[in-house]
């Protein structure tokens, strides 16, 4: 008989499944065939898994894939595969489960090339209108964003990276605490913003008083960062280069939050009240190897001459 080892259902590679489960199991499955078939005894699967550690129901899948492969013949017919009677050919036996180790060893090495799978969860907050009322963001396919994001701070261990253009403090309000608690516990917290040179811009005075809370907490100051992203064209007056003054000759207008440069959420809500309650914001949070593009993006941007490390408590 001859068999196509391309073939999903070629049977030592069926029967490799059972060898990445458990070596042990498919070794004693085949000490009790070889046994069996140097006596020319028959065997059943119902006899096979009282005497090893395999269940009817596997003992039975096995000798279905054996009995293909020729490695057991069936002797007799009762009323069904359990109790019908086989003989073993050994040296087929062992040839057979000998295919399948090495199957299971190649299915192994091929999976451990590929690349890891990326989780991708769509987040929305809907808005103030009549028409969303009866739906929620599962009618979606979706999840709510803000729990999604507190969520994520509280399971951050090493790092968060918050790259957001705007800061209000009532939005604000509902990433504080989580971040204090994440920084209680020893969470690397960095924002990156726009106008924190500017000692009257919105975004300093909310991270300022986020900073104060920090400090009242006796958190340890290396844990927490701020880096303005903000430059200006070298004839713009230094009076000018103010949140409500000139246009910056470049800054930053990206979401993006990086968790323990494992997971990102990217989207388009600013940290503001309206962005997390009112209005119509969309973002995905991923996880696997493309959060490895904007975590490079972060440090590449770190490096960069425009982003400035800021003192909030000076």
């Amino acid at each position: 008989m001859s068999h196509d080892e391309s073939n999903p259902s070629w049977p030592p590679l069926a029967i490799a499944e059972y060898v990445d489960r458990d070596e042990q199991l498919l070794s004693q499955l085949e000490g009790r065939l070889v046994l069996a078939g140097g006596r020319n005894d028959l065997v059943t699967p119902a006899g096979v898994a009282r005497d090893t550690d395999l269940s009817v129901e596997t003992a039975s899948d096995l000798f279905r894939q054996l009995t293909e492969a020729g490695a057991i013949e069936r002797d007799t017919f009762n009323t069904g595969i359990n109790d019908s009677t086989f003989r073993v050919d050994v040296s087929r036996c062992r040839q057979t489960l000998e295919q399948a180790r090495y199957a299971a060893q190649s299915v192994r090495a091929f999976q451990d090339r590929q690349p890891p799978a990326t989780t991708a969860t769509p987040l929305v907050t809907f808005p103030a209108d009549p028409a969303f009322s009866d739906v929620d963001p599962t009618s979606f396919g979706m999840s709510w964003l803000m729990p999604a994001l507190t969520r994520e701070i509280k399971q951050a261990e090493n790092s968060i990276t918050l790259l957001v253009p705007f800061f209000e403090a009532d939005g604000f309000s509902h990433l504080e605490d989580v971040l204090l608690a994440a920084l209680e516990r020893g969470v690397e917290v960095t924002f990156v913003s726009r106008y924190l040179m500017d000692s009257d811009s919105y975004n300093r005075t909310v991270l300022k008083s986020f900073a104060e809370r920090a400090e009242d907490r006796d958190v340890e100051p290396a844990l927490l960062r701020f880096v303005d992203y903000t430059q200006w064209d070298a004839d713009v007056p230094q009076q000018q280069r103010r949140q409500s003054g000139a246009t910056p000759a470049f800054t930053l207008h990206s979401k993006v939050i990086v968790f323990d440069n494992s997971k990102a959420y990217v989207g388009s809500a600013n940290v503001t009240d309206y962005g997390f309650e009112h209005y119509l914001e969309t973002g995905i949070l991923l996880e696997g190897p493309p959060v490895d593009s904007f975590r490079d993006l972060v440090w590449f941007l770190f490096e960069s001459d425009a982003a400035s490390s800021v003192s909030l408590l000076d």
